[in-house]
């Protein structure tokens, strides 16, 4: 009876000492995860970090080249430069699908024509005369459609590039002028961003 006693005295500890041992184990195996984890984690930050930075600095190199071309265009006078500022201020606020920003824009670009640029003035007007996306990138198409001359006239150095796109106003396509060769599309935004091609270049 001793003996059995003895034996199962003996057992239990054993066992205690088996599961606290499991125990330890598995306390150690857990933060070995936890360290492998942490470490996963880190790495992961890192990268993500350094394509944050190598993106800020692909921004920070697109922002500059924009900044130069825009830049390294000059007209004969000071309307016509600020005919060009008005106007790629409304393109970009059409790109951005911006109304309430192109109405804006299209308002001072509107109070630079006298009679003179009627045809102009016109589509000027009628962009800023409403907040519909559509109205305004109808009127913005013609005044592109007019505003081929008057920038042909006025450049005196540098390049405006024409740009198209095919899908415009169910297929039947529309132009526009930017600084830049890269397509942003003012018909569509970001539904389809770089959709066109250059069919053109203005230069002096």
């Amino acid at each position: 009876m001793k003996n059995t006693v003895k034996f199962i005295m003996i057992a239990v500890t054993t066992l205690s000492l088996t599961s606290c041992g499991s125990d330890k184990k598995s306390d150690k195996d857990t933060e070995e995860v936890l360290v492998e984890e942490r470490m996963v984690d880190e790495q992961e930050m890192q990268g993500m970090d350094y394509m944050d930075g190598t993106d800020m600095d692909h921004s920070k190199t697109s922002e500059a080249k924009m900044k130069a071309d825009d830049a390294a265009l000059s007209f004969e006078d000071e309307n016509a430069a600020a005919v060009w500022k008005a106007y790629n201020d409304v393109r970009l606020a059409l790109i951005a699908s911006d109304a309430g920003k192109a109405k804006q824009e299209a308002a001072n670009l509107a109070m630079i024509f006298d009679e003179s640029n009627a045809k102009l003035k016109s589509a000027a007007s009628a962009i800023a005369a409403s907040e519909d996306l559509q109205v305004q990138r109808t009127a913005f198409s013609q005044f592109s459609n007019a505003a081929e001359a008057y920038f042909k006239g006025t450049l005196n150095s540098g390049t405006l590039y024409k740009q198209h796109c095919p899908m415009a106003f169910d297929g039947k396509g529309a132009d526009w002028f930017s600084n830049e060769a890269a397509i942003k599309n003012p018909y569509y935004g970001d539904k389809m961003l770089n959709c066109g091609s250059v069919t053109a270049t203005i230069t002096n």
